[in-house]
């Protein structure tokens, strides 16, 4: 108990300091010792209580009555900053809201404290594993915001205009009353103590988006208040029904009421309490306040949108994820707003060119995500709510902090300036590039999200949601590839302006990182100790998702990508420098000058892909606004449609617990072992054959069978040469993760973990094209980007009906079928020979890499690649061909020997088709790329998945 108060008490304490003592001096010791021991309360309360489950801590009912008139004048003063700004700057929606909420608050407080003492909560506050985690998310990364300002403010107010007032102190008391209102958030029990720290952060917040005080900021801050006072009067609404519905204003107690005789009470309340946690949340139509955060200082940005206030509105929603089983109209409410969130404004960060608009339209997208997990209701779905709250936060802050560090170092924002900013930043773009990694890729804790979600949402039978996550995923992978790869390039001559980075944003910034690959390197022991005694507590059961092997492989892969972008491993290379190709005689490589043909100096030009004719935000955005507030008004009518028995008939789904039936650890690394020795051989051998079958369809002489070997062989035997010294480190990385995942395949472990592997090895491909900052390199790596979008739906879409017909993501299940999947997944298989024309990297979809010169002089993502590095990307793509044809192949494998000769007969046929469509078709253009493959997933995903999943309900 002493624990929490002190939590509480210490960042309140802070504020008080900071607003008396204003000296710059002064404010650094104040947060840093504020920072300090807020961190390490957090831990100490972690320590005392992660391992004891549930607890709650009894008040004597005379304090908690005091404390609650406490928390009353509290939301009256809120009340009346609230109406004082909106008489100020003469708006007139807040002035209306705020009388509103005014009347609400004290009618309200009018209905409980008459009632005395002895009707309070005997014990308002508790502790469980999830509110353990949301003490340490807001403890250890808020605290370390805090001190990160100091210096980001610093330079802040140097760039403010001269004469400007300096309220820094005020500003830095904002942010450690935000801390001490969460910690009341995540600790109380007693609902009107919640909603006291839930419009704290919301008054907090339009503070300091507006502390600029330009007409922007003030704009933007009304817009703000605006929106989160309509969730407060939805939570407060919501309170005054339980009140008159005789239900004990208890969290607890709300949750236990579900399950009995009173559920109809709670019909109108728990949609009330979803629109509150969907607003906090920024989910749409509610989402445009998070995007005019952007206006406010970079601290303010990382604490809405990683440690505070949005994290407020999916926690409440997480903690109601039981009650979610019973309303079906609440449930159906939130996943489908949160899923529609995710795809819409995952396609929206896709046309943004602004990094802080990028992590905002990101920011909304996952809590999306998380929302719709959230409202699921079972363990599945709630375990990888918790596991995405955690990563994003960790990941998001590093980000934030990185742009605003930058942003002050060059000037600008805008993620085209960042080229070249791994030699002008080299250890913070490092950070950066690795917070973008842990926001997208596997193994950073989001692959296993992911794949919980996908369970989860198989389990219930929602093909919808399905497909919105298979291509929301995908726009996922383009804006942050796209990103990934700007930062990525290395110029040869540049200025190093790291010198400037304060030390306090060094210590913030760092440790966010060693926090963010602790999480990742401790996951497993995070789901054993921490979330799993959480869901069985909460929901009766413990899922288990991957095996212990599966998850030491991913600490590995964590460990080896940190070794690789936070230190110079691959980087002190010996090979020779050579200038980009520029279609002329390079005079600037860094400029990207060059003498052309006809004698005349020119500059070759390359800015990212951001197609806002396909993804346009304003578009996006009214579709997004009508379809959410539609689908909320739907809920609430319903509420007047049918009758209670239904509004509380629960909602159904049948059980599919995935199976572990994987090789263990011995077995997949003995399949690794298998495949890094036989696919290079078996590739080669089908690549010299693919040279000879294509000849004879031209009418000419083929090469030798071994034709592919010896080009790779005087490949390696060239002199070493390079644009930089990273390419090959990555192209090695990339290599090393194809072998991982066929290994993986092969061994029989998890399919979705070779997927993703495939995905990050292609990634990597990628970021070595990308390093070079050649046009021509930059556009192949541009539309490689594309085709993963294009093909990534169908692929997740495959994992799925994998899952369907085996009841595993473990390809040894495959031998224990009593037929094989082809018969259930038809649709499928077509869609996945569709996009295997763009795996192959055949004609008519080979855009980014071609084998053909007839097709392409310039190879696009491998122009700047010779010698070493790009026999590595041949041995890949022998690696990766064989992978794509095994996985045709297992369509057609069951329990009977005679099924690997019947699927050895597919492949081949499947091979020669390929072949014969690359010899056959000219190239398209990327739209028709996109447009089809994107259709074929949708109309194969649609069909097989709804009869696949919904079947087992009629």
């Amino acid at each position: 108990m002493s624990l929490i108060a002190a939590l509480v008490a210490v960042p309140l304490i802070a504020a008080v300091l900071l607003m008396l003592f204003r000296s710059e001096s002064q404010r650094n010791v104040i947060t840093i010792a504020a920072a300090a021991i807020t961190g390490v309360t957090a831990v100490a309360f972690a320590v005392q209580y992660l391992f004891v489950g549930h607890v709650s801590f009894a008040l004597p009912q005379e304090t908690s009555y005091i404390a609650t008139w406490v928390f009353t004048a509290i939301d009256i003063v809120l009340c009346a900053v609230i109406l004082w700004h909106a008489v100020r700057y003469k708006n007139r929606l807040a002035l209306v809201l705020g009388l509103v909420q005014t009347v609400g608050v004290i009618a309200f407080a009018n209905m409980t404290l008459s009632e005395g003492a002895g009707h309070m909560l005997p014990e308002p506050l508790y502790s469980d594993q999830l509110s353990v985690i949301m003490v340490l998310i807001v403890g250890l990364v808020g605290s370390a915001i805090c001190v990160y300002a100091l210096g980001y403010m610093h330079d802040f107010q140097h760039h403010e205009p001269a004469g400007a007032p300096d309220r820094r102190h005020f500003f830095s008391a904002l942010m450690f009353i935000f801390l001490s209102a969460m910690f009341v958030i995540v600790l109380s029990d007693n609902l009107e103590w919640l909603f006291t720290g839930w419009e704290i952060t919301t008054v907090c917040s339009f503070l300091m988006i507006g502390y600029t005080r330009t007409d922007e900021a003030i704009k933007n801050s009304f817009r703000q208040i605006n929106l989160n006072m309509i969730g407060g009067l939805a939570f407060l609404a919501a309170l005054i029904m339980l009140h008159f519905g005789g239900i004990e204003l208890s969290l607890a107690a709300f949750i236990e009421t579900a399950s009995t005789t009173q559920a109809a009470v709670l019909i109108f309340p728990i949609l009330l309490l979803s629109v509150a946690g969907l607003t906090k949340a920024a989910q749409m139509p509610f989402h445009s306040w998070l995007l005019g955060a952007m206006v406010a200082p970079t601290p303010t940005s990382a604490l809405l949108h990683s440690s505070t206030m949005v994290k407020a509105g999916v926690f409440l929603l997480v903690k109601l994820a039981p009650v979610y089983m019973v309303f079906p109209a609440a449930s159906i409410m939130v996943v489908t707003v949160g899923g529609v969130t995710f795809v819409l404004c995952s396609f929206m960060a896709i046309s943004q060119s602004n990094a802080k608009r990028v992590l905002a339209y990101s920011t909304i997208a996952n809590l999306g995500l998380i929302a719709a997990c959230a409202g699921v209701g079972i363990a599945e779905a709630a375990w990888a709510a918790v596991f995405l709250i955690i990563f994003h936060t960790v990941s998001k802050s590093i980000l934030f902090l990185c742009v605003g560090t930058v942003e002050h170092r060059i000037g600008s924002r805008n993620i085209e300036d960042m080229d070249g900013l791994f030699s002008r930043l080299p250890r913070l773009t490092r950070f950066m590039m690795l917070g973008i990694l842990g926001m997208f890729v596997a193994p950073f804790g989001m692959l296993i999200s992911k794949w919980a979600t996908l369970v989860s949402f198989a389990e219930t039978g929602n093909v919808v949601f399905l497909i919105l996550l298979a291509f929301g995923s995908a726009a996922t992978f383009f804006f942050w590839a796209k990103w990934l790869g700007k930062l990525a390039g290395v110029a040869q001559k540049a200025e190093n302006v790291e010198a400037g980075v304060h030390r306090s944003e060094w210590f913030a910034i760092g440790s966010i990182a060693v926090l963010m690959l602790a999480c990742c390197l401790g996951l497993p022991a995070i789901s054993l100790g921490v979330v799993s005694p959480y869901l069985e507590a909460t929901f009766g059961s413990n899922p288990q998702f991957l095996g212990v092997d599966n998850m030491l492989i991913m600490a590995v892969i964590v460990a080896f990508i940190a070794i690789v972008f936070l230190t110079p491993w691959g980087r002190a290379s010996k090979k020779r420098r050579v200038e980009v190709y520029l279609g002329g005689t390079c005079t600037d490589p860094d400029s990207r000058r060059f003498h052309g043909s006809m004698g005349r100096t020119m500059t070759s030009t390359k800015r990212n892909w951001y197609m806002q004719d396909i993804f346009p935000e304003h578009a996006l955005t009214n579709v997004g606004v009508i379809v959410c507030l539609g689908i909320i008004l739907m809920a609430f009518a319903a509420c007047f449609i049918f009758n209670t028995d239904v509004l509380t008939g629960g909602t159904f789904y049948v059980e599919r617990l995935p199976r572990l039936v994987g090789p263990g650890l011995p077995g997949l690394l003995l399949g690794v072992v298998v495949f890094a020795v036989c696919a290079p051989v078996v590739g080669c051998l089908l690549d010299g054959l693919d040279r000879k079958v294509s000849a004879h369809m031209q009418g000419r002489v083929g090469p030798k069978l071994l034709q592919p070997y010896y080009d790779v062989r005087k490949l390696l035997a060239k002199e070493q040469a390079s644009v930089n010294a990273v390419d090959e480190a990555y192209i090695t990385c990339a290599i090393i993760f194809c072998l991982l995942a066929g290994g993986m395949f092969i061994s029989g472990s998890n399919l979705l973990m070779c997927v993703f592997l495939v995905t990050l090895a292609t990634l990597f491909v990628i970021i070595a094209s990308y390093s070079a900052r050649s046009p021509f390199a930059d556009t192949g790596a541009d539309r490689e980007c594309l085709q993963v979008m294009s093909y990534e739906p169908m692929l997740l879409i495959m994992t799925v009906g994998f899952f369907g017909a085996t009841q595993s993501f473990d390809t040894a299940s495959l031998l224990t079928l009593e037929q094989p999947m082809i018969i259930s997944l038809i649709p499928i298989f077509l869609g996945l020979l569709f996009i295997l024309t763009i795996k192959l990297r055949k004609s008519p979809f080979d855009y980014s890499y071609s084998h053909h010169a007839h097709q392409e002089l310039v190879k696009g993502i491998t122009t700047e690649m010779e010698g070493r590095t790009l026999a590595k990307v041949e041995i890949m793509h022998w690696c990766e061909t064989v992978l794509f044809l095994m996985w045709v192949g297992m369509f057609f494998i069951w329990d009977n020997p005679i099924s690997f000769v019947v699927a050895l007969a597919v492949v081949a046929l499947t091979w020669f088709f390929e072949v014969f469509i690359d010899n056959n078709s000219a190239r398209t253009k990327w739209q028709f790329g996109l447009k089809y493959a994107w259709l074929v997933a949708l109309v194969a995903g649609v069909i097989n998945l709804f009869y696949m999943l919904i079947t087992p309900f009629i």
